[in-house]
């Protein structure tokens, strides 16, 4: 099961139509009720109750215009949330399959709900006695479920190549010829002589701003209708998680630290406690996600999947620091074995 059986072209092709039918199928199911609320709009009360409390009291309204915008949203939110799954079959193919079906089924559940809402609200008069319409939410729960399931079924995807690329392979040769009288090592020892300090510019691009911006609104939104002041959270929230989708790593006399957002100092290092370091290919996921992570004996500054520079320390800790490219990763290892190997001579 999700055994490999396609060519890397085939494969590729395969997730790519998955992809495409895991944003374009929510985003048509959210647009098809959002149509149909438009047709029986005349049925429809000009505010519909949009919100009930503990005692299945109506106490929130909103105009059919938002009904129809939230119909679109949650087709919206589901096709965002689905694909992501696709992010996780380097990691698990089961992981990915039911991610897949969990997404179907929550795009599906809440399209469901916004045409519920509408359906109980036909060709009545006091909404303030408006009640969810029973059999859509039901229908909608049994589609929601039948095609999460089916959604997970369908899917096997193949194994993925975890191979390192020729690129990472070279840099990581390079980054261990520090003190030999190899072009790389030499220049790299050198460096560590004089007591040279290598600064790195790291990031996740654009995605920081997708990221921090989608989060911070997404709390925002869901907070004010707590309390409005609380709205202030999802800019604080975008902030901090902007600041760690960013950084600088240090490399010089003194050890390695990364500065997240360029100024809060993290992973700092003396020469002491670095064993080695080397280049890989990594995959964001096996260090759970991106940004500022700790897992078990690994502590990351991941930017995403790619080159990275991996660096051994006592206790068994391994610490892992996204690169932009894999040439800038075997710089920063060889420096960092430079300056390990000065240290261990010397002492």
């Amino acid at each position: 099961m999700g055994e490999q059986v396609r060519g890397v072209e085939a494969e590729k092709t395969y997730n790519r139509q998955w992809l495409i039918g895991l944003i374009v199928g929510p985003l048509l199911l959210g647009v098809l009720a959002a149509v149909w609320m438009l047709t029986v709009a005349d049925r429809l009360p000009a505010e519909l109750a949009s919100h009930w409390n503990a005692k299945n009291e109506v106490d929130g309204w909103m105009s059919l215009v938002s009904t129809v915008l939230m119909a679109v949203g949650m087709g919206a939110l589901g096709a965002f949330i689905a694909p992501l799954a696709l992010l996780f079959r380097a990691q698990s193919l089961l992981l990915a399959r039911v991610g897949v079906g969990s997404g179907v089924a929550f795009g599906v559940g809440l399209v469901a709900l916004s045409v519920a809402v509408a359906a109980g609200q036909l060709d009545i008069v006091d909404t303030s006695k408006a009640e969810l319409s029973a059999p859509v939410m039901a229908v909608g729960v049994g589609l929601a479920f039948l095609g999460g399931c089916g959604a997970a079924w369908l899917y096997k995807p193949g194994e993925v190549d975890r191979e390192q690329s020729p690129e990472v392979v070279a840099a990581n040769q390079a980054a261990a010829t520090a003190g030999s009288a190899g072009s790389a090592g030499a220049l790299a020892a050198a460096q560590a002589a004089r007591g040279e300090t290598l600064q790195i510019k790291v990031s996740m691009g654009a995605w920081s701003w997708v990221l921090s911006l989608s989060v911070g609104t997404i709390t925002a939104l869901s907070t004010y209708f707590i309390f409005p002041a609380l709205a202030l959270l999802g800019v604080v929230l975008a902030a901090i998680l902007w600041i760690f989708c960013h950084g600088t790593v240090v490399i010089g006399p003194d050890g390695v630290k990364v500065l997240a957002g360029g100024f809060v100092k993290v992973m700092p290092l003396q020469w002491k406690e670095v064993r080695a370091a080397s280049v890989e290919d990594i995959k964001a996921m096996d260090f759970g996600g991106w940004g500022y992570r700790m897992t078990g004996g690994s502590v990351g500054f991941i930017m995403g999947n790619g080159p990275a520079v991996v660096i051994k320390s006592g206790f068994h800790q391994t610490f892992v620091i996204s690169m932009p490219h894999a040439e800038t990763a075997g710089e920063a290892a060889a420096l960092i074995n430079a300056y390990v190997l000065a240290g261990t001579v010397k002492n």
